[in-house]
């Protein structure tokens, strides 16, 4: 799920501390960063992006083998569905969603959740302030993300409840952390993860300290 870094729509709570165009560069490096580390791992990549006229900005991941699908829906819940109900139709039997706001979790995550999916029907990889920052499935029904309060503290809980209320079994993996506010800049500076998993995002919050 990928959100066109334009200053002004971007990292808003960022901008306190950073400019709305210092915002702007970090969301693209946070972009490029997810993009890089979902091509590496075996499995096949879609971009659903937004807003659904600026497809053009993608041009400059050209050296990436994806599939862009333009988001649409009236609420995140309904963007969400409609990006797994596209990589469905494609013929995909289980597929791993994630979004450009956690940069430094490992790749590796990746490959364990599509390994939780044949055993579980739904997994999901928490984040420390109540949302997540993955979202798997083997299937799709617009049930799992209704009534979720988006960017809140209850978004994990309440899409969790949302799943295991439809049947699923759901599998969790390692709570990591988003980067939304101020102090998250120096924490994700001071990440030892950071050149290694998320090495664009790094480079740009290192010049910004600079």
């Amino acid at each position: 799920m990928a959100k066109v870094p334009a200053p002004g729509r971007v990292k808003t709570r960022l901008q306190p501390v950073l400019t709305p165009e210092e915002s702007a560069s970090l969301a693209h490096a946070m972009l490029e960063d997810a993009i890089a580390k979902s091509a590496s791992i075996d499995a096949g990549l879609i971009v659903a992006f937004a807003p659904s006229d600026e497809q053009g900005y993608f041009r400059r991941f050209e050296s990436y083998d994806f599939t862009l699908f333009a988001q649409f829906g009236e609420t995140l819940g309904d963007r969400i569905c409609s990006a797994f109900e596209f990589a469905f139709s494609e013929g995909l039997d289980s597929v791993v969603m994630i979004g450009t706001d956690s940069p430094t979790f490992p790749a590796a995550f990746l490959d364990n959740a599509f390994a939780e999916l044949e055993k579980a029907d739904a997994v999901l990889g928490p984040t420390e302030d109540g949302g997540y920052y993955l979202i798997g499935l083997n299937s799709v029904r617009d049930v799992f993300f209704a009534g979720v309060e988006w960017s809140s503290a209850n978004t994990f809980r309440q899409t969790d409840s949302n799943l295991k209320n439809a049947g699923l079994v759901v599998s969790h993996l390692a709570a990591w952390y988003d980067v939304d506010e101020p102090d998250d800049l120096i924490r994700l500076r001071d990440d030892s993860f950071s050149e290694t998993n998320s090495p664009a995002t790094f480079k740009l919050i290192n010049a910004l300290k600079d």
